[in-house]
């Protein structure tokens, strides 16, 4: 799922493959060999940022992994590796940009909720063949199989990355990842369907556990998005074509000098040559501009390009407001269309993400912080079938709904 890659990494665990353990082998080893190698159950160390009711969280960590224990307790062909994390987080914060004495802006949150948020993180780490009668353990190692489950938090769900200034009521916008399909009556989010079955790196699953009737994000709008976006890109354009036309170029003088000495070349290189010193002459004078010139062709085809997109823009919110669509969340591939081609949304099914902000009405802040009041149930898996088959079993197995029944609890 090409845009959770960054997601991904965030939650591989990483060591160098030289600090893995090696052990002999009864003959040649193999690849079938590695992939039903009897692996581990290993605890490791805690990512701990607060001791905040840190009893209380563990206690829920620890429940989650004995759900996870329950349908894979026996790990063949991988280690499995687990850890808790917890740390204090704010919900819903606004953004507020200042600058530093450089002009360089940064972004502070202000008025947030705040929340403990706290992790379970399991990595599956595969067994591999060395040297002929050698085997490598898992761990420690770099796997992308994990089963993953955060509280409290969509950093790993509706904060995707926008790289762009977009807010909405002061909190920034993210891309939640699209939902393909249900699973167990859930709504199942992953990535391209095509790029997954190739099964080069696998696949990845997510799904969003909150309470009934309300969601932990607010969908922005297409009105919201369509309005930002015209203004915004209007803003870059304008900038840009500012910056091309305040280009330095030379004098008329130092330029035409320059064309004189290129053609007195032409006559010293090939004045013996009537003909080759015209065909030189001729293709250097047919394609000669001076910088004023160069510089106002490019000034012109970034005009009639901002024309353009604007234009695109502006052609899909008419379209949107013709079709009662204003209020129709905005799903997109890419947080702006790279030309007037490229349509501005796109369905869920054909990969679009939606476009969210966090909602501060869906916190009960009656309830002490560490009770989850949502979560983000997340799997992945490799290809190597070990891998696989641990996808396989999380889809068929895992009982969701006792996640569910720990929401407000």
């Amino acid at each position: 799922m090409k845009k959770q890659v960054i997601i991904l990494l965030l939650i591989i665990f990483h060591l160098s493959a030289w600090s893995q353990k090696s052990f002999p082998t009864d003959g040649p080893c193999t690849k079938a060999m590695a992939e039903k190698a009897k692996g581990r159950w290993i605890k490791t160390t805690d990512n701990l940022f607060t001791t905040t009711q840190q009893a209380e969280v563990f206690k829920r960590l620890d429940a989650i992994h004995q759900l996870v224990l329950k349908i894979y307790p026996e790990p063949i062909g991988v280690d499995a590796v687990w850890h808790r994390t917890n740390r204090n987080q704010f919900f819903a914060s606004q953004q507020k940009i200042d600058y530093n004495r450089d002009g360089v802006p940064r972004r502070n949150e202000i008025n947030g909720i705040p929340v403990a948020t706290y992790y379970y993180n399991a990595g599956f780490y595969p067994y591999f063949c060395g040297s002929k009668n050698e085997m490598y353990q898992g761990w420690p190692g770099e796997t992308g199989t994990v089963i993953s489950v955060y509280i409290n938090s969509l950093d790993f769900y509706g904060r995707g990355k926008v790289d762009d200034p977009m807010t909405i009521d002061g909190r920034p916008v993210g891309m939640r990842p699209s939902v393909k399909k249900t699973w167990k009556g859930y709504e199942l989010s992953y990535g391209d369907e095509v790029s997954e079955n190739k099964n080069a790196f696998g696949g990845n699953r997510s799904v969003l556990i909150h309470r009934e009737g309300m969601l932990p994000y607010i969908p922005v709008t297409r009105k919201q998005y369509l309005d930002h976006s015209i203004e915004h890109l209007t803003e870059i354009f304008d900038k840009i074509i500012k910056e091309m036309k305040e280009i330095p170029v030379r004098s008329l003088e130092e330029q035409e000098a320059e064309k004189k000495n290129k053609l007195a070349k032409f006559e010293k290189d090939f004045g013996k040559d009537p003909k080759r010193l015209k065909s030189a002459v001729d293709y250097y004078l047919s394609g000669y501009q001076t910088d004023q010139q160069r510089r106002d062709e490019q000034v012109k085809a970034q005009v009639k390009n901002k024309e353009a997109v604007l234009k695109h823009y502006q052609d899909e919110l008419e379209k949107t407001t013709r079709e009662g669509l204003l209020g129709s969340p905005a799903t997109i591939r890419l947080f702006h269309s790279p030309d007037a081609q490229t349509p501005v949304f796109v369905k869920e099914t054909e990969g679009g993400s939606m476009l969210v902000t966090e909602n501060p009405a869906y916190l009960k802040k009656d309830l002490p912080k560490y009770i989850p009041q949502f979560m983000v149930f997340h799997w992945s898996w490799n290809s190597n079938p070990p891998e696989k088959k641990i996808g396989e079993i999380v889809e068929a197995n895992f009982p969701i709904e006792k996640l569910q029944a720990m929401i407000d609890k």
